[in-house]
């Protein structure tokens, strides 16, 4: 076990440590992969591991991984899979923090640990990376710690540091102490030198990135609902000023303390200039990232209807976890460069996946929309059942909102002459795809990544 093999006196300050996280009031659900799933049994051989832990699994096999995540992810041992797995540890935690009456504890703060690594294993490929890649989501910060492993040691000493870096993300959160990690690493340059695979000199640090949002974001993750048949009675709406978002930076453990770490922070505006029935235009979507057919959709609508765009992102959804705030804070990031051009009105936050929810919070409006998007207005699956087309569309009446179409390249419009009636498709001569896709884009960028090293 972990502790058996540290020094007399890093046990005693590794207890220490873990006693005053079960003493804070921090509620945690975990989620481990690849490495690093001794800390699950450390937070609770030695009593009172129940104050703190809410849950643990380890999802090991692929297919247990995509099971947990609800979809498979693009890669198993990323920073992304890790704030994914970190949402949904949340989201769990949400859950299981509540009381009978169904509200949670005010008193009790949740966190979810997402962890994935890539460790020494048996007979592994030569040059095979070693990285550790750990997630906290709270409900207003997301965090990340990525360390790559470049010196040699044995499966063993790279477990013990995972585990260790995993107890940190936790106990910062609590604000207790970190544990010092084995071989200087994240301390000063010179103590983290270390000879590689290769006998070559390698130095290792760890980054950590953070983003935080306000208590009025936050709480659109708490209050995330699935009542397709009565609308949405907990959808809320957060207004974003582009002018203070900026996306978070990567900070060196070792070129900063601690308690100098300024998190990047998504502000909030204070006023609301439109009230949501003022808002004529809502451009729906993940934008992650925001790409040139977007723009050119948004330019189409605001001159026909003389009329700014207001872009809309439900930080939940039907079918996979919601999005985190360091993913939110790059998604905006893409929409900033816009700010000052004619057509864009501002951003708008939501927990309103479904467009029977939108329409509740953005009543007498147009919605832009790509033909793929149409498509699933009226699929079943989204509503449990509980919605037929019928009574989508007499909610869209009820509200009074269209829908303006764009086609998509190689995507057949599905529509019948009842939702005509809420609908104007844009004509192939004015708008066709070029095929361009927030996902291939993303394809990109990593590939890119791969190929310099830069690899997440």
């Amino acid at each position: 076990m972990m502790v058996d093999n540290l020094a007399s006196d890093e046990n005693t300050v590794l207890l220490e440590r873990i006693f005053q996280v079960h003493d804070s009031p921090c509620k945690a659900v975990l989620a481990i992969t690849g490495g690093g799933a001794e800390i699950i049994g450390e937070l609770l051989r030695h009593g009172s591991g129940s104050a703190t832990v809410l849950d643990a699994v380890v999802p090991y096999s692929t297919e247990a991984m995509d099971r947990f995540l609800g979809r498979k992810p693009e890669k198993y041992c990323s920073e992304k899979t890790a704030r994914l797995m970190a949402m949904v540890a949340y989201q769990r935690a949400l859950e299981l923090s509540k009381g009978s009456g169904g509200l949670a504890d005010p008193d009790v703060i949740v966190i979810g640990i997402g962890a994935t690594c890539k460790l020494k294993a048996a007979n592994e490929r030569e040059g095979r990376i070693h990285k550790i890649h750990i997630a906290i989501q709270a409900a207003c910060e997301t965090g990340v710690c990525t360390l790559e492993l470049a010196a040699d040691r044995t499966r063993e000493e790279e477990e013990k540091i995972a585990a260790l870096l995993i107890f940190n993300i936790i106990a910062r959160h609590c604000g207790v102490p970190k544990i010092d990690l084995p071989d200087g690493i994240g301390v000063a340059e010179e103590r983290r030198k270390r000879i590689g695979k290769e006998g070559e000199e390698v130095r290792e640090e760890v980054i950590e990135k953070y983003a935080s949002v306000s208590g009025l974001v936050g709480d659109l993750l708490k209050q995330q609902s699935r009542i397709p048949a009565s609308s949405c009675k907990t959808a809320g709406m957060a207004r974003l000023n582009l002018n203070e978002v900026k996306a978070p930076e990567k900070i060196k453990l070792e070129e900063i303390k601690p308690e100098e770490i300024k998190l990047e922070e998504i502000k909030l505006e204070e006023t609301k200039p439109e009230k949501p029935e003022e808002i004529k235009l809502v451009f729906p979507g993940s934008f992650d990232p925001c790409h040139k057919n977007h723009v050119f959709m948004a330019i189409c609508a605001s001159k026909e209807y003389n009329a700014p765009v207001h872009f809309e992102i439900s930080l939940t959804n039907v079918d996979k976890p919601p999005i985190d705030f360091i993913s939110l804070s790059q998604r905006l990031d893409s929409l900033r460069k816009y700010k000052d051009k004619a057509f864009m009105g501002g951003v708008c936050l939501t927990n309103a996946p479904l467009f029977l929810q939108k329409a509740d919070l953005f009543p007498n409006s147009t919605f832009i929309i790509g033909a793929d998007t149409f498509n699933r207005l009226f699929d079943a699956k989204y509503y449990d059942g509980t919605v037929d087309t019928s009574a989508i569309l007499r909610h869209f009446k009820e509200k009074n909102v269209r829908f303006m179409v764009f086609r998509r390249k190689s995507v057949e419009l599905s529509i019948d002459s009842e939702s005509l009636e809420f609908c104007e498709i844009i004509p192939v001569d004015e708008y066709e795809d070029d095929g361009t896709s927030s996902r291939e884009i993303r394809n990109k960028r990593n590939e890119t990544q791969e190929l310099t090293g830069n690899v997440k």
